[in-house]
């Protein structure tokens, strides 16, 4: 399944944002990126408390229409879903996450379903909630989280799920061949494609760092491991772009989304 990534969603999209209260802030932003003709990508984020809060980010497919669609509803449901449950204290957090994704699932799909010219769409998903010291991170597809140490040591946490992930995993391609190969953009999971969704989940411990959620054409051409300086220092609205612009600067192909997360 082939996957194209170009309109952005959701209020936020093409629109630096940050939101802090406490212990926490999240610095958001998203471009278009220097090929496409549109952006799919969409995020949202909430600050609920001091120790409470939520990032979602999402990268559509399925044609101009379908994936600008796709990423839109997926979060606004998701944040939606999440923003009711975490105002309760005692919300079990994966059962939290994977309903507010399946709910998202459901619509996307049936919107696919019942329209011809939405035939097919669906995007990626990566969400994620940190509730006191707790970190929970949810995901399909192929867009990333990776956390980021006080001491500067850079963690991966998704797994792609994608076809040169496959490849890497049987050992047929190494890591660096991953990143320029020809089918780098075909995923084997997302949200809205099949009537239930396949979702990845994790829990970590996060009491001080930097979390960032990025979709693909983020960290196929600013890697994260060469930019930790402007992720670790990330700290206002405009900031959050510097990291943005180094994609550019690598010919920007597709779309550009990331949100950063810092205790």
């Amino acid at each position: 399944m082939p996957f194209s990534a170009q309109q952005g969603g959701d209020l936020y999209a093409g629109l630096p944002r940050k939101g802090g209260l406490g212990l926490i802030q999240i610095f958001g932003g998203t471009d278009q990126g220097k090929v496409r003709s549109t952006n799919q990508d969409a995020y949202r984020f909430a600050v609920l408390g001091e120790a409470c809060a939520y990032a979602v980010l999402c990268d559509g497919m399925g044609g101009e229409n379908g994936g600008h669609i796709a990423s839109t509803r997926a979060v606004e449901i998701i944040s939606q879903a999440l923003e009711r449950s975490l105002r309760q204290p005692t919300a079990d957090l994966k059962a939290t996450m994977v309903s507010a994704c399946s709910a998202a699932n459901a619509v996307v799909h049936d919107l696919a379903v019942s329209d011809e010219s939405l035939r097919g769409m669906g995007t990626t998903v990566v969400a994620a909630v940190v509730r006191g010291d707790q970190l929970c991170v949810a995901h399909a597809g192929d867009s990333r989280a990776y956390l980021v140490t006080p001491e500067g040591t850079l963690e991966r946490l998704t797994r792609d799920h994608s076809v040169v992930q496959l490849l890497v995993d049987h050992g047929e391609i190494t890591e660096e061949q991953a990143t320029n190969h020809p089918k780098r953009h075909y995923i084997t999971r997302a949200l809205g494609i099949e009537p239930e969704l396949e979702l990845e989940y994790l829990e970590r411990e996060f009491v001080s760092g930097r979390l960032l959620l990025c979709s693909d054409g983020l960290y196929n051409y600013a890697p994260p491991q060469d930019h930790l300086d402007l992720i670790t220092t990330c700290a206002s609205e405009q900031d959050i772009y510097l990291l943005i612009d180094e994609a550019n600067k690598a010919g920007g192909p597709d779309n550009i989304t990331a949100v950063i997360v810092a205790k």
